[in-house]
């Protein structure tokens, strides 16, 4: 099991994301520049937004307990930065403990599928550079893509190289020229630590947040002589 320890190291060398290409300037978020925004495609939607909160359709993703895409998954969190890497003949496979996501990942040469099939995690394919697990991903849904990114041409590669016995280096390289003006990297290095397991994260169960935001957006389009309180005798 590993867990996060964040050192990034990235590229461009100025540690800055490149700039937006013009036809993207409009799928740009008040996040745009923070690393670790994953996918929220309102500008005001979500938890951490103004509404309006009509429906589960208004809250992201996250809100929903659907996903945080790739990479934001793997990314930094307040909680659930734990994950499992298991390899077999063939495969290998990622589970995260947030959002209760797993990827099973083919190393056997096999296409990638059809442009059509739509993942939100994406289609992953792997395979060995030396001592290196390279695994590139495309074929992403538009509603989850890494900071807005275009789907049609979202090419996202990792490489895990182990640096150390209990140190595995995992950089991600973000190749999208529907989104931004050149490919950018970022690295963060992954320690085990296997005193701590990957837990449960019964996201849907406990769930509150969304019923509790909807019900206080209704009762906030009430008439205020509807929410007036009769005065005891």
């Amino acid at each position: 099991m590993l867990r996060v320890a964040c050192q990034p190291r990235v590229d461009p060398p100025d540690g800055r994301i490149p700039p937006l290409r013009p036809e993207a300037q409009h799928r740009a978020t008040p996040a745009e520049a923070d690393l670790f925004a994953v996918n929220e495609r309102q500008l005001t939607g979500g938890s951490s937004g103004g509404g309006p909160f009509n429906g589960p359709a208004d809250f992201t993703l996250y809100d929903r307990c659907i996903t945080r895409g790739l990479p934001g998954s793997m990314l930094p969190h307040v909680q659930g930065n734990s994950y499992q890497i298991v390899q077999s003949p063939g495969f290998v496979a990622i589970r995260y403990e947030l959002i209760h996501e797993a990827r099973v990942i083919p190393l056997d040469s096999r296409p990638h599928l059809n442009p059509a099939v739509q993942l939100d995690m994406g289609d992953a394919r792997g395979h060995w550079e030396d001592d290196t697990l390279v695994i590139e991903t495309r074929n992403f849904k538009e509603r989850s893509t890494y900071r807005n990114a275009a789907a049609a041409t979202l090419r996202l590669v990792e490489r895990f190289t182990r640096t150390a016995p209990d140190r595995i280096e995992w950089t991600v390289t973000v190749d999208d020229p529907g989104t931004w003006t050149r490919p950018w990297t970022f690295a963060v290095p992954l320690t085990m630590n296997d005193r701590e397991p990957v837990l449960e994260f019964a996201c849907h169960e406990g769930n509150y947040a969304l019923p509790h935001m909807l019900e206080v957006a209704r009762a906030a389009e009430r008439p205020k002589a509807d929410e007036a309180v009769t005065p005891r005798k």
